[in-house]
């Protein structure tokens, strides 16, 4: 296995393991094991998806990435595309907002 691979790896269970516990200890556990379920998932995909960048980013450079520059751009990479999921979101969710306040004064009184 490349070190890139290895890099990739490494941040990705780490990051995961990381933010996982940060948010159980910041927030607490959900109330049900669907929410616990879909916050793990959540942060599964957001990890392994900037660990995916990060890899096909470091693979042909030469010289090789450092572990400090992997983890930086790695880093930035999980903040970037967490910013964006929760940016849809939150645009989703107001469209349903306002589309069921449109709904209500369609019909009226």
């Amino acid at each position: 296995m490349s070190l890139v691979a290895k890099q990739a790896l490494v941040c990705w269970f780490a990051a995961l393991a990381l933010i996982v516990a940060a948010l159980f200890a910041f927030i607490g556990a959900p109330g049900s094991p669907d929410g616990a379920g879909e916050a793990i998932g959540r942060v599964f995909a957001n990890t392994g998806i900037a660990a995916l960048i990060c890899w096909v980013l470091a693979r042909r450079k030469a010289p090789a990435w450092s572990w400090g520059r992997f983890v930086l751009v790695y880093a930035a990479l999980v903040i970037v595309l967490a910013v964006v999921a929760n940016a849809g979101r939150a645009h989703a969710t107001e469209a349903t907002a306002s589309d069921s306040i449109a709904a209500g004064l369609a019909r009226g009184p």
